[in-house]
């Protein structure tokens, strides 16, 4: 959103972090309660709806809360991407990259609650850990959204062998995916990928998750990795 005031644009990443860390409706009240933008709840509820008439947030009912849609996550994670990566955790061991790269990838998916996915490009193989860990933080309201994950998963190697040189060329730096994405088709998921290229190591990274899936968690280790 080109000339977003900086109050509308905290307001709108408020929301959005919230509804990932809780899974509710966004209200005035409760980002009242929790940040201080310097406004009372009436105002920070036009502004809610000056979001839902720009297509970032949107309401299942008139009355109710609000819940971000694919333009407010692509904002989300814009931002995200150009902030510094934080200290890196202490769980992460980078010599399994070379030594356990499966191994390297259940840590992932272990710490953020992802399916992770580590494409060698050298060796030209396919690790994946964390389909359970994915599926139990999905909300999945019907059975074709069940089975439109699972044959995500069961189609992940093809797909990155047939994209393969796309993905190489492309996937330098965290790269994220809100919805499709070159190995997923599923709109309930979104992806996030980077990439360790140095003299030992040629890997790419995807962490598949929800929608509220902990993006700067995600996106923060991926630039820790790619700086390496």
């Amino acid at each position: 959103m080109s000339g977003m005031r900086e109050r509308t644009q905290s307001i709108l990443e408020a929301s959005v972090r919230e509804f990932i860390k809780t899974g509710k409706p966004i209200t005035s009240e409760i980002l009242y309660e929790i940040y201080d933008f310097g406004i009372k709840p009436a105002m920070i509820r036009l502004e809610l709806g000056d979001l839902s008439h720009e297509g970032f947030l949107y309401q299942i009912h008139p009355s109710g809360g609000r819940y971000p849609t694919d333009k407010a996550y692509r904002h989300f994670v814009d931002s995200v991407i150009e902030k510094k990566a934080k200290t890196e955790p202490k769980w992460i061991d980078e010599d399994k990259i070379d030594e356990d790269l499966k191994g390297f990838m259940d840590d992932i998916s272990h710490h953020l609650g992802v399916l992770s996915v580590g494409f060698d490009v050298h060796k030209n193989t396919v690790v994946d850990s964390g389909l359970c860990e994915l599926l139990e933080r999905i909300p999945i309201s019907a059975k074709e959204e069940l089975l439109s994950i699972v044959s995500d998963f069961e189609a992940i190697e093809e797909r990155l062998q047939k994209q393969k040189e796309w993905i190489i060329n492309e996937v330098v730096c965290p790269k994220v995916f809100i919805g499709e994405s070159p190995i997923t088709k599923s709109k309930e998921l979104s992806v996030v990928a980077g990439r360790i290229n140095n003299s030992e190591n040629d890997v790419i990274i995807f962490s598949i998750g929800p929608k509220r899936m902990d993006y700067e968690r995600a996106i923060g280790i991926m630039k820790l990795l790619s700086d390496d």
